[in-house]
């Protein structure tokens, strides 16, 4: 499955710091400020590769190349834009992304998502609710390219802690559902918690690191060894909504 954020809700019940709480961040910024340094960034990226480069298999989607998760993200801003969210995270959904965009080069993909870019923008100031969840998804397919081409980008950044603010509630929300025990989760200033009480466990760690390992980029045994207080065993299998990879993810 090529796995897309944006069906990811945020719950009711689920204690968190409130998005527009910009304390952790290094500068005050809106989810749509943020998404707008983080597009920049990823075009310049794109249009950096050379033809071989944008082919390169993404380990992380590995049905899809560089250019094809270019297209994905591009994709998801232009069905936002037209409204066409009834399959909104289905794959066929976001295979249609890819598809579409087949007989683009990677510079005629980023052309079109520039084309976009002041709409977006507009809507983005106007609901923060969208380049949210376009932005979580954006910040994880952009250190997946980093990983395939053997980078490392910057993880200590706005987009990557506005990215656990859609993956962070979601995990708790997924441990709650599944009746586990409270299970608190921090990253800094970022904290959420699966329920009211002391919690049974608690996992700490950096916001890009806890992204990964909600967002499926990291292995059982990788989430196991992260920084645990109390019994970690229970809460792997809701770790991500997509599975886990069988082997370590290493970047």
């Amino acid at each position: 499955m090529q796995d897309s954020v944006l069906t990811l809700e945020l719950f009711e019940g689920v204690r968190h710091r409130p998005l527009g709480d910009t304390g952790f961040m290094t500068k005050p910024s809106t989810n749509a400020e943020i998404y707008v340094e983080l597009r920049a960034e990823m075009i310049a990226l794109a249009r950096s590769l050379t033809a071989e480069e944008a082919d390169l298999k993404v380990p992380q989607s590995p049905d899809w190349s560089i250019r094809d998760v270019v297209a994905h993200v591009v994709g998801i801003v232009d069905d936002i834009l037209s409204d066409n969210l009834a399959a909104i995270g289905t794959d066929e959904w976001t295979a249609i992304h890819v598809s579409t965009r087949a007989g683009k080069t990677m510079n005629e993909i980023c052309d079109e998502w520039s084309s976009l870019a002041p709409r977006f923008t507009a809507l983005g100031d106007a609901n923060p609710v969208w380049p949210l969840r376009a932005g979580a998804d954006l910040i994880t397919h952009y250190h997946d390219i980093n990983q395939a081409l053997g980078r490392q980008g910057d993880r200590d950044t706005a987009a990557v802690r506005m990215g656990l603010e859609r993956y962070g509630p979601f995990f708790c929300a997924r441990a709650a559902n599944a009746g586990l025990p409270v299970v608190r989760v921090e990253a800094g200033q970022q904290v959420w918690q699966s329920g009211e009480g002391e919690p049974a466990a608690a996992l700490t760690g950096s916001a890009f690191d806890l992204l990964r390992a909600f967002s499926g980029r990291r292995s059982a045994g990788q989430i196991l060894a992260m920084n645990w207080i109390g019994d970690a065993e229970p809460y792997v299998s809701v770790a991500s909504p997509y599975g886990l990879p069988t082997d370590a993810v290493l970047e």
